[in-house]
């Protein structure tokens, strides 16, 4: 069997499992807001701990939030300005948006914890903090900067639970704690819980959306950043790290070509909603890039986690 296969059939599970929250919503009234909320203020906060406080960190590793902030804030300030020349109203706001946010979480997070071992899932889990910052500070005040002052987006960082545990394991890690096989096992059951409920969520989120709007111009644009633009630009900062500068081992390489492959993040659609910025065409355009997700990144990742 091929990488491509053995990683499409790893995947693919993932898809029923959002399929599972479609039929939950549809046939059994399932709420979201409770199971997301469960996600979020307990079973991430343990993912993201664990995480970071098992993985062997360096300044390498402790630089990659920055580097991945980096390149999001970039590709969404690059894509709001050539945007101006085609629209004008706030399908603009929420391009910018979208082509620097990934689905790290509900979809990138299950992928890493299949496709890496223990240290490659905390390498990944730093690397996505910066996609996580750039969320809540530079993306949001793109979509919220006529409705909301900047000041409260900080403000609003400093209550996502994902913070608090991103530092608590940082500290605990950085000052020598270790685990042991009770909490390692706990984890395990923590794991698989985050990769089920995880899509699960996408797809009652999906489901909850009363209407489609194509904008064939948005779709493309986002198609050519987050699959096109991401993955070049950041082959190229892999290969001028491990050409010249050899700051960065393979763990970081695939870490960060990962987040590069991930469709756009739920979050386009729940901020989209939130200030009144098309919320139809991002949640199009979330929709066909997670479909496309399927088939291109086990493409993508056949080739390059050789």
């Amino acid at each position: 069997m091929t990488l491509f296969s053995t990683l499409f059939y790893k995947i693919l599970p993932l898809y029923f499992n959002m399929a599972l929250g479609v039929i939950a919503n549809k046939v059994l009234r399932t709420p979201r807001d409770p199971l997301a909320k469960l996600i979020f203020f307990i079973i991430n906060p343990f993912i993201i701990f664990n995480g970071v406080l098992t993985t062997r960190l360096s300044w390498e590793i402790l630089s990659l939030p920055f580097v991945i902030f980096f390149i999001c804030s970039t590709l969404c300030l690059l894509f709001y300005r050539l945007s101006a020349y085609y629209w004008e109203d706030r399908t603009r706001d929420v391009l910018a948006f979208a082509v620097g946010s990934s689905n790290t979480g509900y979809f990138g997070l299950p992928v890493a914890l299949l496709l890496f071992n223990d240290q490659g899932e905390g390498v990944y889990i730093m690397a996505a903090f910066g996609v996580t910052f750039y969320d809540n500070t530079i993306g949001y005040y793109i979509l919220a900067r006529d409705k909301e002052p900047f000041y409260k987006s900080l403000f609003k960082l400093l209550k996502v639970p994902t913070i608090h545990a991103f530092f608590i394991g940082l500290i605990l890690n950085l000052i020598g704690v270790q685990v042991n096989e009770v909490f390692e096992e706990f984890m395990s059951h923590i794991k698989g819980a985050y990769t089920l409920l995880g899509m699960m969520i996408l797809g009652l989120s999906l489901a909850n959306l009363k209407s489609f709007r194509l904008d064939v111009p948005f779709i493309g644009l986002t198609f050519l950043a987050k699959f096109l633009i991401w993955p070049v630009a950041t082959l190229c900062f892999t290969l001028l790290d491990f050409l010249v500068f050899g700051l960065y081992d393979a763990n970081v390489y695939r870490a960060i070509m990962l987040i590069s492959f991930l469709p756009l993040g739920v979050n386009t659609v729940i901020l989209a909603s939130l200030f009144e910025a098309e919320p139809e065409k991002a949640s199009t355009a979330v929709l066909f890039s997670t479909a496309f997700a399927l088939f291109y990144v086990p493409l993508l990742a056949s080739f390059f986690f050789r």
